[in-house]
């Protein structure tokens, strides 16, 4: 999204007063399919963009490799088992082409 771009706004009836009168966001059961998809689809993507920091990356392959005992609501087994991908494959498809892209 570029800096001139607005953000979409949701629809009314996705919004409801809290208990101070302000508004809070609503969240679907489609809108958490679709931000595990993003934290999946973009972490990947950073894993290997040279632009990004190597602390990042750092924290990235932590992710990936956190223990299967660590289930968590947003991690990588919880993000690959939403969509039906086999958690194991891409990890070990991913730390070999990490490996070819940032040997040592």
């Amino acid at each position: 999204m570029h800096a001139d771009e607005v953000m979409p706004r949701p629809a009314a009836s996705g919004r409801r007063k809290g208990a101070r009168g302000e508004r809070s966001v609503v969240w679907t059961d489609d809108d958490l399919v679709r931000l595990h998809g993003h934290l999946l689809e973009k972490s990947l993507h950073d894993l290997f963009d040279a632009r990004v920091s190597a602390a990042t990356r750092r924290e990235i392959l932590a992710w990936l490799l956190a223990p299967q005992e660590w289930p968590g609501a947003f991690s990588y087994r919880t993000c690959c088992a939403l969509f039906g991908l086999d958690s194991d494959e891409i990890r070990e498809r991913v730390l070999a082409r990490h490996g070819q892209c940032f040997p040592g």
